[in-house]
């Protein structure tokens, strides 16, 4: 039983070595600073998005701060 179940098996050991194979040669090589640019960008734009949609959930945990005033001094004029 253990043979049987060894040779169902055989057939995805081998894909899973051909796969890893394929992973080794992609990462070999350097991310474009382009496209790491990019993603940082999204990302930041993504968690101001995220933060501005859940602002009162999170004025209520006490994590963003809430509606005080500014200091006109620290305004410009």
């Amino acid at each position: 039983m253990l043979f049987a179940l060894r040779g169902l098996l055989a057939p995805l050991r081998s894909l899973s070595r051909e796969r890893m194979a394929a992973q080794v040669d992609a990462t070999d090589r350097p991310a474009s600073p382009l496209l790491v640019y990019v993603v940082a960008s999204l990302f930041a734009i993504l968690s101001i998005l995220l933060v501005d949609r859940h602002r009162e959930e999170l004025q209520a945990l006490g994590l963003v701060g809430g509606a005080e005033r500014i200091d006109p001094v620290f305004m410009s004029p």
